[in-house]
């Protein structure tokens, strides 16, 4: 025991000598400093980026203390504030997450971020660098895919100028014209409103692109060996439609004036970040090219173009969208056609394993006028009133729910001076104005400057040379003029427009929809559309006319401007349930779960002669607001998708004029609502639009006397409500108003009489088309 404690006691001294020799003569311990160290930063290089594209990587940064690090961007020496999250450059946005990040770059251009990051107080500074990005040279122009504001080579200086001394030829002095033309641009600029687009972006940052679907464009033709759209044509998958056609795959076409098909397809799908032209809305999507319009087809070709067999469509291939941006038109209302429901039906009822590939339809051009109807809608004035001069249903395919139809829309989102209104309207998607004032479509063309709208032979720019002379028309369209810095091989073109361009951009994003999520069916994306679309020109107002006079005078809203629904759903006949919005569809179809179950399509239900019973005799009192009344019950609860409502309606005056040059005014004078059980109104025929000729039907030719006669209206304005009640149809005759004309159009009226007689409701049917109510709990 006294030799333990002798060893403590010694080791109990060594102890205490080393410590007094470290620290002095305290006989207390000091604990050991932990000094903290500051944190370190390094460059990130980032070179493979892609305009509109996130990059993800991760910043590097390190703290060896293990201490939080807070990370802080500046732009230009000045601190860049997050919103949820996300910091906003000039020229991109950056989201980050700890320290991993996304950044999209916007402008295209190659930049140096820099970024800090500090903890207690100490801090290390970096770059992200974003050394290249690909894109493409025409990207930043194309303003229905991200808007800026940009002008889309309209309202240029050259143009300006050109006006000047133009109007200084017809007398003007240099400053009255300057003041004019100033006054017009600073007018038509402020209409270029940055955010109205597409929301593409919104889709790309989620990585969706188009990649794995394919889209057919039934058209005039299609360049397939463009350079912007050949890496996305399926080779030998394309129809050439000709009788006489030496290459049955290939539907380039032989004119040299423009193709209309291949500027459509360029905005579907024109080849993304290849340093070429710009790009479609789904980039990576596959394209076929089937040239459908013109004179002498193969026998055929109506079942080919919408993928019956023989077309070389198989069943099971992924075709998202056929493109259809033609259609036909006069001043008639063409009637119905059980063939063509059949045929329309095909694509979205057998294609895509079953899922359906959906027919996008131009609504048509013809909100302004009617060509073969001359003057008629100035005269009338339903262009003053501000409503369509023809409608949507009145050409057969737009009747029927098979068919998606699109209208148009500019830069600040209101409606285009020529789009179709009608309640077929499904969705509006960007197209523009004519390239000059306002800004049209930047897409492909025909490759050289010796086709296509582009170039020596452009017809625009053709006819304007003889009428103008070439510094002129040069100045006029100089981005299409040979010449241009942006476009020397005349490659692409600045002024496609039209119900022609609005298509397609639906299109795309419904390529976009469907490569997201591939399991969708057609009415899946149809309900995606109707929620995901954007309400644009919010307060537009309606229209109202007074019929009747004296004490019987009553107001009739000939167009509504936006109504919701019972379901919530809100609809307005100019542009369906809105501007599609691609970035919302693609996150809505990525998350979709909604089940509609099994369409269910009722039977024609009514009365008189659509049912193949005897006439109905009811008139339609001329210039009575209270018109003419019709009530069906329908029994079944569905969930509406679409409806449909047939209709004869007589008229003895409806002929082909009178041996005066005059004709009768019963067909302009027609106008018919529906409400639903729910309360909720649509307007089918607003009255005052072109229905200047009798029905005319391609089975039976000319229908004298008749101003519908088989004639078949689409309305989505019920969209989500239910059938199940009492639907209420009132048709109108809507003035005792006699006009003459400026221009008689093709029958060179001199102008309109009263209809002397009052038109006749002959027969009445609805057709519902929706799914099965769901039950709360099932």
């Amino acid at each position: 025991m006294k030799k333990n404690n002798l060893k403590l006691s010694v080791l109990s001294t060594a102890i205490m000598l080393s410590l007094a020799g470290c620290g002095g003569s305290s006989s207390k311990s000091k604990a050991v400093e932990v000094v903290d160290v500051a944190p370190t930063a390094a460059n990130v290089v980032i070179d493979t980026a892609k305009q509109w594209v996130p990059s993800t990587g991760t910043l590097k940064a390190v703290d060896s203390n293990g201490d939080t690090l807070t990370v802080n961007f500046s732009e230009n020496g000045e601190t860049v504030t997050a919103d949820n999250g996300v910091y906003t450059f000039s020229h991109g946005v950056l989201e980050l997450s700890g320290l991993e990040y996304s950044y999209v770059s916007l402008s295209g251009d190659a930049v140096e971020i820099d970024y800090s990051v500090s903890a207690n107080g100490k801090s290390a500074s970096a770059k992200l660098i974003v050394s290249e990005v690909m894109g493409d040279p025409l990207l930043n122009q194309q303003w229905h895919l991200r808007n800026t504001g940009q002008a889309a080579y309209a309202l240029s200086d050259e143009m300006y100028e050109g006006l000047v001394l133009l109007y200084m030829s017809f007398g003007d002095t240099e400053e009255e014209a300057r003041a004019a033309l100033s006054e017009r641009f600073a007018k038509q600029k402020a209409e270029l409103i940055a955010g109205q687009d597409m929301n593409v972006v919104g889709a790309y940052s989620q990585g969706v692109t188009g990649e794995g679907v394919i889209a057919v464009v039934v058209d005039s033709g299609l360049e397939i060996r463009h350079e912007d759209l050949a890496p996305n044509v399926i080779p030998n998958r394309s129809l050439n439609l000709n009788e006489g056609a030496a290459d049955r795959t290939d539907p380039t076409p032989t004119s040299i004036t423009g193709d209309h098909g291949t500027s459509v397809a360029g905005l579907i799908a024109a080849k993304g970040w290849n340093g070429l032209g710009g790009q479609g809305v789904a980039p990576d999507a596959s394209l076929i090219g089937m040239n459908y319009l013109g004179e002498g087809k193969v026998p055929q070709t109506d079942f080919l173009v919408h993928g019956f067999p023989g077309s070389g469509i198989a069943k099971t291939d992924n075709v998202a969208v056929f493109n259809r941006s033609y259609g036909y038109a006069f001043p008639t209302h063409f009637s119905y056609s059980e063939l063509d429901e059949a045929i329309t039906a095909y694509p979205v009822m057998n294609l895509r394993g079953g899922k359906g590939a959906l027919n996008i339809k131009a609504s048509g051009n013809g909100f302004g006028d009617e060509r073969n109807a001359g003057s008629f809608c100035t005269d009338n004035g339903a262009n003053d009133l501000g409503l369509t001069c023809t409608n949507s249903a009145f050409e057969g395919t737009q009747g029927n729910p098979y068919s998606l139809s699109v209208a148009a829309v500019n830069t600040d989102g209101h409606h285009t001076s020529y789009s179709t209104a009608g309640a077929s309207i499904f969705v509006s998607a960007p197209s523009g104005e004519y390239g000059r004032y306002a800004p049209a479509m930047v897409t492909t063309d025909q490759m050289t400057c010796l086709s296509g709208y582009s170039g020596f032979t452009g017809g625009q720019i053709a006819a304007w040379t003889e009428a103008y002379g070439e510094e002129f028309v040069k100045s006029q369209f100089p981005f299409n003029f040979p010449g241009h810095e942006d476009n020397t091989n005349c490659n692409y073109t600045s002024t496609f427009n039209g119900t022609s361009s609005a298509a397609p951009n639906a299109a795309g994003v419904v390529s976009l929809i469907i490569a997201a999520n591939p399991e969708l069916t057609w009415r899946d994306v149809r309900h995606i559309l109707a929620s995901t679309s954007t309400q644009v020109d919010p307060e537009n107002e309606a229209v109202t006319l007074t019929i009747g006079e004296g004490d019987t005078a009553a107001e009739f809203v000939a167009h509504q401007g936006w109504i919701e629904n019972a379901a919530g759903f809100k609809f307005n006949n100019l542009y369906g349930f809105g501007r599609v919005n691609a970035g919302e569809a693609v996150a809505m179809a990525k998350a979709y779960d909604k089940d509609l179950g099994e369409q269910v399509i009722t039977q024609w239900q009514g009365e008189g002669s659509v049912m193949g019973d005897d006439a109905m005799t009811s008139q339609i009192p001329d210039n009575d607001a209270s018109g003419l009344e019709y009530k069906f019950v329908l029994t079944e609860e569905l969930d509406l998708e679409s409806i449909q409502f047939k209709f004869d309606v007589s008229n003895v005056d409806m002929t082909f004029g009178t041996d005066e040059g005059t004709q009768t005014t019963a067909g302009t004078d027609l106008a018919i609502e529906v409400t639903s059980p729910s309360g909720t109104r649509s307007v089918l025929l607003s009255s005052k639009q072109a229905i200047t000729y009798p029905a005319y039907s391609f089975d039976n030719g000319d229908q004298p006397s008749y101003i519908l006669k088989e004639g078949v209206f689409l309305s989505n304005a019920f969209y989500g409500e239910s059938s199940k009640g009492e639907w209420i149809v009132r048709l109108l005759d809507t003035s005792a108003t006699s006009f003459a004309t400026t221009d008689g159009g093709w029958g060179s009226f001199v102008g309109y009489t009263n209809n002397a007689e009052a038109s006749v409701l002959e027969g009445i049917a609805i057709r519902a088309f929706g799914h099965a109510t769901q039950v709360e709990g099932e």
